[in-house]
């Protein structure tokens, strides 16, 4: 569906998201909320109440791929993150990746290896 309801705990749950590229804040919108109303209301018919409201800001990289490796200065400091929706299925894959790495000096793939992002000198 266009929204993820993801269960909270004593009948709560979180109801989202919306993207506005153009919106860089972290401030809740009537807009937003409407939108997401309206979403919710076209996969259930049951009645609902908001209790809270609140956005953020969904950080990303530009190229939209896994940051997997070791800090270039500081050895000891590794990262396995930026799965985004697809961190069940490739989250096992990139965490033995970065494994053997970590343990076998084996290079990751240039497409997911963190070092991408750091400017060359």
């Amino acid at each position: 569906s266009s929204v993820f309801i993801l269960p909270i705990g004593n009948d709560l749950y979180k109801v989202g998201a919306t993207y506005d590229w153009s919106d860089k804040s972290n401030t809740p919108t009537e807009a937003g909320k409407d939108e997401l109303i309206s979403k919710l209301k076209e996969i259930i018919s049951c009645d609902f109440e908001i209790v809270n409201h609140f956005a953020g800001v969904r950080p990303t990289v530009k190229d939209r791929r896994p940051l997997v490796g070791t800090h270039p200065t500081y050895k000891q400091i590794h990262v396995l993150n930026g799965l985004g929706t697809r961190g069940v299925m490739l989250g096992p894959y990139l965490a033995n990746q970065l494994f053997q790495h970590i343990e076998n000096k084996v290079p990751l793939e240039k497409e997911i290896d963190i070092i991408r992002c750091y400017k060359k000198k």
